[in-house]
């Protein structure tokens, strides 16, 4: 059953984002993408079959049903779908063939699709491949050590992830110079703006990282995945004027998509605006919507940023009545960052009252525990965790308790 209040918000980020010109099928892959995003595939492939999508929205609706039934593991009819993507969603549509072998066993075609996906100008990063749990069965595979024998990232790629690692690591000054190598070489490279912008910003140098990163915006190409990191940087670091135009600009270009939506509505709510967010609220009870989604939204989104005013967005959801586990599990996560271990605590066990079937829910509240002196309740939630799938509690139960 697809979630009216879920639906609502995508209907409400539409109408703030002042796109007036939404037909029925825009509304259907928004819709269907965002119960895609929060893991509801049932709810999007219902969405799909039951609704109209138009003919430049083809493409796109193919990904997101291959991405739905995969999620619900139909993979034979996802792969169906995935295999008809061209364009701009191609290199996602590889990433998700590959896993979708993976989990058929099919290491070949997994490895081959792979391929398919580095070869593309839009693949991801190197370290958010190798990370992907869903490739570490394939560690000693021979076709697997093989594929990374090919040079698929640029040197310009090799060095930008190499400033990230430093930036990671709180060397800025070795980033810095890396980037002024880069950016001597190649003076227009987004990238490396976008890179130095984020040095200036760690370095609270203000002026020099709006500009930094109003050059990455201007130079940047039709490369949404590093668009959409510039975004949330901007969010991050509270250069609402910019975000909002950052925004604006994926709308035009990829306009069924819901975190870009929402995401244009939360900058306006963040700004401290409170006469134009009240009127959003209002806009929203008028629907007969409750607003608790987009306090929801702006919590997670500023959840390690902005903590404090994090929990205050999820008290906001969780005061309004409606009683959703995410916005419990949420505020305890950022309590908990805030060292109100007791009040984090209380949000995860409401939050597992609410939905008891969340092992990563356990597996952080064990850690909790643990940090308390309460070896016994760690043990317990990282068995339960364990049970339910979340294989890095395996570890830590051999570690720290006695199994039987």
């Amino acid at each position: 059953m697809i979630r009216p209040l879920l639906i609502g918000i995508i209907f409400l980020a539409a109408t703030l984002a002042g796109n007036g010109q939404n037909t029925r099928s825009d509304y259907t892959l928004i819709k269907a993408r965002y119960l895609v995003s929060e893991k509801w595939y049932a709810d999007a492939v219902t969405t799909l079959e039951n609704g109209q999508t138009s003919g430049s929205d083809l493409m796109r609706s193919a990904l997101t049903m291959g991405q739905a039934l995969s999620g619900l593991g139909r993979f034979d009819e996802s792969n169906t779908w995935l295999l008809q993507v061209t364009g701009d969603g191609t290199a996602e549509a590889f990433y998700c063939l590959a896993k979708n072998y993976l989990a058929m066993n099919d290491f070949r075609a997994a490895i081959q699709y792979l391929g398919k996906h580095l070869a593309d100008k839009n693949h991801y990063p190197e370290k958010q491949i190798l990370l992907d749990p869903a490739f570490l069965k394939l560690e000693n595979n021979r076709d697997w050590v093989h594929l990374w024998q090919t040079e698929w990232y640029s040197a310009l790629e090799q060095q930008a992830a190499e400033c990230e690692y430093l930036i990671s690591q709180g060397q800025l000054d070795e980033a810095g110079v890396l980037v002024n190598q880069a950016l001597t070489g190649y003076p227009n490279e987004p990238h490396a703006w976008f890179l130095l912008a984020r040095i200036n910003f760690l370095q609270k140098e203000d002026r020099q990282f709006r500009q930094a990163l109003d050059k990455a915006w201007q130079l940047v190409p039709d490369h949404l995945p590093l668009m959409d990191e510039m975004l949330q940087f901007a969010l991050e670091t509270k250069y609402y004027e910019k975000a909002n135009d950052m925004a604006s600009e994926l709308i035009r270009k990829d306009p069924s998509n819901p975190e870009y939506l929402i995401t244009r509505a939360l900058v306006r709510i963040l700004d401290g605006k409170e006469s134009l967010a009240l009127k959003e609220i209002e806009a929203v009870e008028e629907a007969g919507i409750a607003p608790a989604e987009l306090y929801y939204q702006a919590g997670r989104k500023i959840s390690s940023s902005m903590p404090q005013q994090a929990e205050s967005y999820l008290t906001r959801a969780i005061d309004t009545g409606i009683m959703d586990a995410r916005f419990y599990y949420t505020r305890g996560i950022v309590r908990n960052a805030m060292d109100k271990t007791d009040l984090a605590l209380g949000d995860l066990a409401m939050s597992l009252d609410i939905n008891p079937n969340q092992p990563d829910l356990y597996f952080e509240r064990a850690q909790l525990r643990l940090d308390q002196g309460d070896t016994e309740g760690a043990c317990h939630d990282w068995k339960k965790a364990l049970e339910m799938g979340n294989a890095k509690a395996a570890d830590l139960l051999y570690k720290y308790c006695k199994l039987p």
